[in-house]
């Protein structure tokens, strides 16, 4: 009997091969069971009647949060943190606020922090306080961005308001 030459080179060669065709195989294998698994498909955002449903209660819970809680006066409220309050994922309370109240989360905030100071603005605390400090109580980071906010938001600054709103209660 004759024995065969073996080449090392050749047999890690042929090795190789047949690992990469196992690791192949297994990949196809494990591809094909993901793919069989179902899927979660929220049912609330294909149904017209239900997504209005869905809406209208979200906004409703939304809305009392903004108003008991107050959350807009913290400076680094985020999407994530208010929907994580609301039990909803950030792409939810994203598509709810921008379909129905037409405007975007920063502005939804904006909204609510300008409403704040101008109540506070008719209240003694604030007719003889500063801006800056008024600026920081409703969320803002800076007197430059309250000042943008409030102007864009009702076309004069807070000074003006204040002015004009110290003038009507007189």
């Amino acid at each position: 009997m004759k024995e065969l030459p073996i080449n090392f080179n050749g047999l890690l060669g042929w090795m190789g091969l047949f690992g990469g065709l196992v690791w192949v195989l297994l990949f196809v294998v494990r591809s094909e069971k993901m793919l069989q698994k179902p899927v979660k498909i929220n049912l609330l955002f294909f149904s017209r009647k239900a997504n209005q449903e869905y809406a209208v209660r979200l906004l409703n819970r939304l809305f009392r949060l903004m108003n008991e809680e107050k959350p807009y006066l913290e400076k680094n409220i985020s999407l994530e943190s208010l929907a994580a309050r609301l039990n909803v994922t950030a792409a939810q309370l994203t598509q709810v606020i921008n379909e129905n109240l037409e405007q975007g989360f920063p502005e939804l905030i904006s909204t609510y922090r300008i409403q704040e100071a101008k109540r506070l603005l008719i209240t003694p605390e604030y007719q003889l306080g500063k801006m800056e400090d008024l600026a920081y109580k409703v969320g803002y980071e800076s007197i430059a961005l309250f000042d943008d906010a409030f102007k864009n938001f009702t076309d004069q600054t807070p000074t003006e308001y204040k002015k004009r709103m110290s003038m009507i209660c007189l």
